[in-house]
């Protein structure tokens, strides 16, 4: 550890900045040492108190205009003038919130921080999608950023029903958005702001912040997500309480009698841990507790069918450009407009959900958080009957149940990350195009193709299809089994689709017809867990002994909140202070650098080093995988209460402002507009100034507290 101070003011911000420290296995003894005096502080009597931190509720990293990769001009060039963009780091306290940014050059600037009492959920909204027919009524005030806090500002609202928009400019509050129930988080593009509420979901205009749609069919969760969301660049997945079957996509989730040959031995041991429960519930029931005759699945089952009709674990996306405004409804009644997909994903409620960066992948998991599912949505003009969602891999974590907290894909969709409440994060190799990761896949800085040369040279494509066809099976090695989704438990037969599927099954070049790809189970090749556990380190290893361990849940306050993402590297700085960055140092690794930042305030950079695997008795293109990791680098980023507000308004240099500054320019040379304060002839609309000065945030209040609102 440097012994110089980590932190100091930052003449940019006015914020604090925080250097870097080198990760060692000295430094992570003394987290733990700090950790039992924050714990256990009359075990220490004869040490000085530790430094009094704030406790932390959420935790989360942001995408906003600041590392607005498309939209802002100042990373156009990444490339070629080695300037990429920061992490942007949100932290929820029991008392306020802060924002962090970390550039490339690794010091943490602390951008905003705030005490006004807990807050549920808060975003940095992205500069809106304009054109010459569509203005932003809230140019002048931007960057906002939209909280949903305990007491919202009229005072008079129920704790947490309350969306309040503040100019991150001018430090005013802009719009306020009232409802009737709880509020439980926030998700924002650049077309809209959305509201998830218990079992539903109210989208609101990004330019007007007027009520565009709303969806009241969500299927609750009992899990962290009430109602679980997954928000891409333009489309919107949620969890869906009915099968609509004329509505029902092509694919989906695979049953237990279509899998793969390495799905068969995962599932053998899961028969395994089946037959040993029966066995206990067969004493049961001769003990009396439960009727004889009937397991305990056909009790719940039979009294969730007469209770409610609903049908846990069916995913619903929809484009939220072209759906209608009103309410979102799937039924046998309803037309398909705006409806992409529509499929079962599990059996269980969905617990968690993520697009990828394209927007092309979704990875989901259930309550159980067994197995996370990887879809590839494959969408259709006509309708989302007519749609394909390809399974691709189930990524099996274990087991043991866990709660799902956050997924992240890295940049180029190799890599997936997702975090449970028990502190773990597990990394599981993929392909954006599905099949088994290997050398060939993920040794390399670039993604390749399906296909190497010599296999298309040699024809094996070819015959894979034609074996593939052949077998009717998701290229499994098992003949016989059903390549239709109807072969599964999840699935309904297709009616109106049988004859056009045996019509077109001789042309596999089109992806949204069968057969459809093979389903490939993977296994993280990393699991890693927050040095706040109390393990002990070893010298030797570094690696974390089984010690007697303090669970997260049960130790300081609640769940274990983490947060992860993928980025370049960072920690040359701490282990180099006296070395310039080069330009391309950060390319000599395959995979990007994970952070993960946890409850406790300690954002850790971990390299992630693939190789072949070690027990392979010979190295070549499909030799399976094995990955070493590395915590690198750490930063110190959680508030004490000596710490000052930082709030708006903010001088015109703040990075905030400036990012904002950058993507509306953008903006509107995109829609051919003249930006503020150019020269030449102004294009948009008469009424542009005065829309987005008379927007005080109170007198547009009524239309949702009295008509959305209710019907919400």
């Amino acid at each position: 550890m440097a012994t110089e101070s980590p932190r100091r003011p930052s003449r940019c911000t006015g914020g604090v900045v925080v250097r870097p420290q080198a990760v060692t296995e000295q430094s992570y003894m003394e987290s733990v040492v700090t950790f039992l005096q924050d714990v256990v502080p009359q075990a220490y009597s004869g040490t000085p108190p530790a430094e009094e931190k704030e406790k932390i509720i959420w935790v989360r990293f942001e995408n906003a205009d600041l590392n607005d990769t498309s939209r802002n001009m100042e990373f156009h060039e990444i490339h070629s003038t080695g300037n990429e963009p920061p992490l942007l780091l949100m932290i929820g306290y029991s008392d306020g919130m802060q924002i962090w940014s970390i550039p490339i050059s690794g010091e943490a600037q602390e951008l905003f921080s705030v005490r006004h009492g807990p807050v549920r959920a808060a975003r940095i909204l992205p500069a809106p999608q304009i054109s010459a027919q569509k203005c932003d009524n809230f140019s002048e005030k931007r960057p906002l950023l939209g909280v949903c806090k305990s007491i919202g500002s009229s005072g008079t609202s129920p704790p947490y029903c309350c969306v309040d928009l503040y100019s991150l400019r001018t430090g005013e509050m802009v719009k306020s958005i009232q409802f009737k129930t709880p509020i439980y988080d926030l998700h924002c593009n650049k077309r809209i702001l959305v509201v998830v509420l218990q079992e539903k979901i109210a989208a609101f205009d990004s330019c007007t912040f007027t009520k565009k749609f709303f969806v009241t069919s969500c299927y609750p969760c009992p899990g962290p997500n009430m109602n679980p969301i997954a928000l891409g660049s333009r489309w919107l997945a949620y969890a869906e309480n009915k099968l609509i079957r004329c509505h029902q996509s092509r694919g989906g989730a695979c049953g237990d009698n279509i899998q793969s040959y390495t799905a068969t031995v995962i599932s053998a041991a899961k028969t395994i841990k089946t037959g040993l429960t029966m066995v206990g519930k067969v004493v049961t029931q001769l003990t009396g507790t439960l009727p004889s005759g009937a397991t305990e699945e056909e009790i719940l089952a039979h009294s969730n069918i007469r209770r409610s009709p609903l049908v846990p674990g069916i995913i619903t996306i929809i484009d939220t450009e072209t759906v209608g405004e009103g309410q979102v409804l799937v039924s046998e009644d309803s037309d398909s407009d705006g409806i992409v997909a529509h499929f079962p994903a599990h059996e269980k409620p969905i617990c968690c959900m993520a697009f990828n960066p394209s927007g092309m992948l979704l990875v989901t998991t259930d309550t159980l958080g067994h197995d996370f599912h990887v879809f590839q949505i494959l969408t259709h003009p006509w309708s989302s009957s007519q749609s394909a969602v390809h399974h691709l891999y189930t990524l099996h974590r274990g087991e043991t149940e866990a709660k799902v907290q956050d997924i992240s894909f890295s940049h180029d969709c190799r890599w997936v990350v997702v975090s449970t409440l028990r502190g773990t994060s597990h990394v599981f190799p993929i392909n954006p195009y599905g099949g088994q990761p290997c050398v060939r896949t993920h040794m390399s800085p670039r993604v390749v193709n399906r296909m190497s040369r010599f296999q298309k040279s040699a024809g094996l494509e070819e015959i894979e299809q034609e074996l593939t066809s052949k077998q009717g099976g998701r290229c499994s090695p098992v003949p016989g089994l059903s390549s239709s989704p109807s072969g599964s438990p999840l699935h309904g037969k297709l009616n109106s689709q049988d004859t056009y599927n045996n019509f077109t099954n001789n042309n596999p070049g089109n992806p949204r017809l069968l057969p459809l790809p093979s389903l490939t189970v993977v296994l993280p090749l990393a699991q890693i867990k927050q040095p706040m556990t109390l393990g002990t380190i070893t010298k030797r290893t570094g690696k974390t002994k089984p010690a007697p361990q303090i669970s997260p849940s049960k130790s300081v306050g609640g769940e274990f909140c983490v947060a992860a993402v993928f980025g370049s590297s960072r920690s040359w700085f701490a282990n180099n202070p006296g070395l310039k960055r080069e330009k391309d140092q950060s390319k000599q690794f395959v995979v990007e650098s994970l952070y993960i930042i946890s409850c406790y305030g300690s954002l850790v950079e971990h390299v992630l080093e693939p190789r072949p695997l070690s027990t392979a008795p010979k190295i070549s293109d499909d030799t399976p995988l094995e990955m070493v990791t590395c915590p690198r680098a750490s930063w110190t980023l959680v508030r004490t209460p000596q710490w000052n507000e930082l709030q708006p308004p903010f001088n015109a240099n703040h990075p905030l402002l400036l990012a904002a500054d950058a993507v509306q320019y953008y903006q509107y040379l995109l829609a051919g507009l003249v930006p503020p304060g150019s020269p030449g002839p102004i294009t948009r609309h008469e009424s542009y100034d005065s829309l987005a000065s008379d927007h005080s945030g109170q007198e547009d209040e009524e239309w949702l507290s009295q008509d959305s609102a209710s019907s919400l």
